[in-house]
């Protein structure tokens, strides 16, 4: 009797349908402009099956060919989520040994983007009229953000160059081959090494990071397995009744190591951009969840974060140099869309005034100073942000002197946050919310009242 009833139950959960697939983000052009500036969503760590631990690692066969059914994962996701540029990071294994032209992901239908007759760059053309974009690049000890070519002719100098991080590598990577080199895994990088280096680009999130056990143990300082049951979860869910798309705020979490080292660049006489690293490689868990797709699916994960990018062009070169520019904003985009972000400095004097942008210098001399942030709010017009309880949403103005130091200046839960004659130094807006509007979707509902950071922008210098 005991054994039919066990039958029964299995069978009956085994019966459940899958939840559907949650709508995709919105897409950016939905957000307006700003003095002539837009964002675009653009992921700057990114693996295809070029990389040697992508796909469960079968990314790459024997004869050269690659997982479509993995790549086809990747495409679909840039579409459903309108990314707009994709800055695809492979390791040195396998595309070392592969030719550049392959490395750009073209299939038909797709629009290949070249320069000087070259193919630097892809367009994948979406059902819904959407362009997602997509440039080759590196993953090795340096990230290579849109490679136009290889660095030399042949296998062994391209390798040479791909595994290490030295001074000479950097300017290869730059030189040879037009990227825009930033360093990824920050958390595991000596200070002072990468002050000699001296980065425009570095990470300050990775996600990879926040859930490997032996990253987290060994840099993080954290336990090396306290995340890891919270999958267990997502797996062992009979009714089929909870959201996989939401079990990022029951790992999320931010280290202090990561903007200790942006500090201290910054103090250096550094002008350091910061970005989330996704990191997304369709090979940690091959077990579907509720919706039906893999828990680690690219759309998933192209979901949760997204560095939202202050641009005029909509172009690969406009893309890089707005990134090395620091207009960016590093955005847990599952909390929500932000709508309404806008941090800028403004000199006042009789002649009239002048707006600084994000990533740029507020050079005073005798004019009058201030620093300002729009508070954003989510965007609420696709099923489940327009709930009855709404997100608490606050932004603090943080300050880093000359040492390094960090403290918060200026605090605002209103619409909007100012803060005048500011001292020199460098100075960056971070965002948190209570989500409160995301209960429904919860398998711990008490998620919906804790505080997560939600947005983190890059600096405006000041100096006096």
């Amino acid at each position: 009797m005991v054994r039919a009833l066990f039958l029964a139950l299995i069978l009956a959960f085994s019966a459940c349908s899958n939840r559907p697939v949650s709508p995709g983000l919105v897409s950016t052009s939905a957000l307006g402009t700003t003095r002539g500036l837009h964002l675009v969503r653009a992921i700057t760590h990114f693996h295809s099956p070029y990389s040697f631990d992508a796909c469960d690692g079968k990314g790459y066969n024997p004869d050269g060919t690659i997982n479509l059914s993995c790549l086809h994962d990747a495409k679909y996701a840039f579409c459903e989520n309108h990314i707009n540029f994709v800055f695809v990071t492979d390791h040195v294994s396998h595309i070392s040994e592969t030719h550049f032209s392959d490395l750009v992901l073209h299939e038909s239908g797709d629009t290949l983007i070249t320069k000087l007759g070259d193919p630097v760059g892809n367009q994948i053309n979406c059902s819904d009229g959407f362009v997602a974009t997509t440039a080759p690049g590196l993953e090795g000890r340096l990230l290579g953000l849109g490679m136009e070519r290889h660095v030399a002719a042949d296998q062994t100098s391209r390798e040479a160059v791909y595994s290490v991080d030295t001074a000479a590598a950097k300017t290869s990577l730059e030189t040879n081959a037009n990227a825009l080199v930033a360093i990824p895994h920050t958390e595991s990088r000596d200070v002072l090494s990468l002050i000699a280096l001296a980065p425009s680009v570095i990470e300050i999130y990775n996600l990879h990071a926040n859930l490997d056990p032996k990253i987290r143990k060994k840099y993080l300082h954290r336990n090396p397995f306290d995340k890891v049951g919270v999958f267990i979860n997502y797996l062992a869910d009979p009714y089929k009744s909870l959201n996989p798309d939401y079990m990022f705020m029951d790992f999320l979490e931010f280290n202090d190591i990561y903007f200790q080292t942006w500090d201290a660049l910054l103090s250096a006489g550094l002008s350091v951009t910061g970005l989330g690293g996704l990191d997304s490689h369709e090979n940690i868990f091959s077990q579907k969840g509720a919706d039906g797709q893999r828990l680690d699916h690219h759309r998933r994960m192209t979901r949760l974060m997204n560095n939202l990018v202050l641009t005029a062009h909509d172009d690969i070169d406009s893309v890089k140099a707005a990134i090395q520019a620091g207009k960016v904003y590093f955005t847990i985009e599952g909390l929500g869309t932000p709508v309404g972000l806008d941090f800028y400095g403004e000199l006042t004097s009789g002649l009239g005034t002048t707006t600084v942008e994000m990533g740029g210098l507020l050079a005073i001399t005798t004019e009058a100073s201030s620093l300002h942030f729009n508070i954003p709010t989510v965007y609420s017009k696709f099923p489940g942000m327009d709930s009855d309880e709404k997100p608490e949403i606050w932004a603090e103005l943080i300050y880093v002197n000359g040492a390094g130091v960090e403290s918060v200046v200026a605090t605002s839960s209103g619409t909007s946050l100012s803060y005048s004659e500011p001292p020199a130094g460098n100075y960056r807006v971070q965002v948190k919310m209570k989500p409160h509007h995301l209960r429904g979707f919860l398998f711990n509902e008490d998620h919906a009242d804790e505080t997560y950071i939600w947005i983190i922008s890059n600096h405006i210098k000041v100096t006096r």
